[in-house]
């Protein structure tokens, strides 16, 4: 985002507050794909379609494409 010239906050909870909501429905490649616990973020990834994310599982792991492991998902666009 950042080459792009979009500023967007570094935690998954910051880029959920300021992502558009969308539908499952509508989301499209590229949107945000926050995986919740609650009313709380604990990652987030982009979405590749058909129910496929990108994500770092975590810090020091090469980013990967998995399907959506979590029925607790909500959409975002920046």
């Amino acid at each position: 985002y950042g080459d792009a010239g979009i500023d967007i906050s570094r935690i998954a909870q910051g880029q959920y507050r300021e992502a558009t909501r969308v539908s499952r429905s509508h989301a499209r490649r590229g949107d945000l794909v926050f995986f919740m616990h609650g009313n709380h973020v604990y990652h987030v990834g982009i979405y590749a379609g058909g129910n496929l994310v990108l994500h770092s599982p975590k810090p020091g792991r090469r980013v990967r494409l998995e399907r959506t492991w979590s029925k607790y998902v909500r959409f975002g666009r920046i």
